[in-house]
């Protein structure tokens, strides 16, 4: 899977190509099937932490416990042939991605979280649904009588609800969470905030609604990047010096 035809010449070169073919799947995941993003996830992860070194999700954690699986059955692939497969599956996904308009900007973290979906087949029952999984869906209507706890709940990855609604886009669902005194700021497991997730996905609506509240701007992640730094709409960046 490594016959990428244009295998970089240096380390740094790789990693910068790396980090746009992360980049770009972002734009393009939400229209992915399952089995295109597991495969992409799983390299991901090989290729910015290694070898799989966390426990496998418990049985009802059906999406963790797939992303469990393509990335444990790397095994002991290296970081280098691990980016190298990665961007190979995605010039398979979307042949008209080109390589070669990636620029040697800033690093950045962000596009660690998955926007898997939830698999066809493996549905939650609405009974067994938890407040991140109505913010993932959008469900405005399940967070109106959230229980105190919750809101400093965070997932495997370190984010919390916010987070997810951040990067989700869904403006309504942040209104919410910000009406219940959430914690802005908090970070997580790659030290971003939700600040970081809106500013990195282009959503300006909750970028703005975010700093209306108050959201620290100049919080860095683990890479030294605030969360305009991120960015790539200008729009975006735009609210962050008005």
């Amino acid at each position: 899977m490594s016959s990428f035809e244009d295998i970089p010449s240096s380390e740094t070169e790789l990693e910068i190509l790396f980090d746009g073919a992360a980049l770009h799947l972002q734009t393009i995941a939400a229209s992915l099937p399952q089995e295109k993003l597991l495969p992409l996830y799983a390299r991901y992860k090989q290729s910015t932490e290694g070898p799989c070194n966390i426990p496998r999700p418990g049985f009802f954690d059906f999406k963790g416990k797939q992303k469990w699986d393509a990335w444990n059955g790397l095994g002991s692939l290296s970081k280098t042939e691990a980016m190298l497969q990665y961007i190979s599956s995605l010039k398979e996904v979307d042949p008209d991605w080109d390589e070669n308009s990636v620029s040697d900007g800033p690093k950045t973290s962000w596009v660690r979280v998955s926007t898997l979906q939830q698999p066809e087949g493996e549905e939650v029952k609405d009974e067994d649904k938890n407040a991140f999984d109505w913010v993932k869906e959008n469900d405005v209507d399940k967070l109106q009588t959230l229980d105190p706890e919750v809101l400093e709940a965070t997932d495997e990855n370190g984010m919390n609800l916010l987070h997810w609604a951040a990067d989700r886009g869904h403006f309504d669902i942040t209104k919410c969470l910000l009406k219940h005194n959430i914690d802005l700021n908090s970070q997580d497991n790659e030290g971003q905030t939700a600040l970081h997730y809106a500013a990195s996905c282009g959503h300006i609506d909750v970028v703005r609604i975010l700093l209306d509240h108050g959201a620290d701007k100049y919080i860095q992640d683990e890479d030294g990047l605030q969360p305009e730094e991120c960015a790539e709409d200008q729009d975006v960046k735009q609210l962050f010096s008005s």
